[in-house]
């Protein structure tokens, strides 16, 4: 399975596994996740709840306490906070569900806040888009395809995850077959019920790790959205106040 934030180069991870920006010589390139820690079932459930909920709280805290001044860009950051603290959340009790129509979906709408916090990062002037919408002087509404694009140097492989998780989220090819399990590939026995599961052990390791990279990539995104938002813009752009 994709791994989000792939390299073609080995870089160690850093101190106390925070997740770091990487490059790859191609985005065709796919990086493969590794699911070696994630075969037992409430370890791979503690890999994805990692920094949930407490870490959302420090870093709102690291940047939001000590500020009187209630700007956009203020309220910006704790709607940042806000959407990917809930989506994790969501996430982890639908993984401990076996819920995989709603793990999907979740994942997919975490995958999208990301990528909007990085793409406001390299482009700053968005922040006026996030808070008011099209208009006169304001930068125009990005597609998503647009900002995997622009963000491919802190996470190339976004785009390519990002298109499976659609086929889920809408019910597409992958969707549909989400429902079935093969029992036995000898006799051709498939399995359906009406209760959410998963496919196999896999789809479900897969998740789990999936949601691990994201908390990752979340939290370190909010701590330096946390920095621009408040600590940057608040200092130098009036029209944001």
């Amino acid at each position: 399975m994709t791994h989000l934030f792939g390299s073609s180069k080995t870089q160690p991870p850093r101190a106390g596994g925070r997740w770091q920006p990487c490059l790859m010589a191609a985005e065709s390139q796919r990086i493969l996740l590794d699911l070696s820690r994630y075969a037992d079932r409430e370890q791979a459930l503690v890999l994805a709840a990692h920094g949930c909920p407490t870490a959302y709280t420090e870093v709102a805290k690291k940047h939001m306490m000590g500020h009187e001044d209630l700007t956009m860009a203020f309220m910006l950051f704790g709607s940042f906070v806000s959407r990917m603290r809930g989506l994790h959340e969501g996430v982890v009790r639908e993984l401990m569900n076996d819920n995989p129509h709603a793990v999907l979906p979740l994942i997919r709408a975490w995958v999208e806040t990301l990528t909007t916090g990085l793409y406001t990062l390299r482009n700053p002037g968005y922040v006026e888009q996030l808070l008011h919408g099209p208009g006169k002087n304001r930068p125009a509404r990005k597609s998503f395809e647009a900002m995997f694009h622009a963000v491919r140097d802190d996470a190339a492989q976004l785009k390519l995850v990002y298109r499976d998780l659609s086929d889920y989220s809408h019910f597409g090819t992958l969707g549909i077959w989400n429902a079935h399990a093969i029992e036995s590939e000898e006799d051709g026995t498939v399995s359906w019920t009406d209760a959410p599961r998963w496919k196999n052990d896999k789809e479900f390791q897969i998740a789990c790790a999936r949601a691990h990279e994201l908390a990752n990539a979340g939290l370190q995104t909010l701590d330096r959205l946390g920095t621009l938002l408040i600590r940057g813009l608040r200092r130098g752009d009036a029209d944001l106040e």
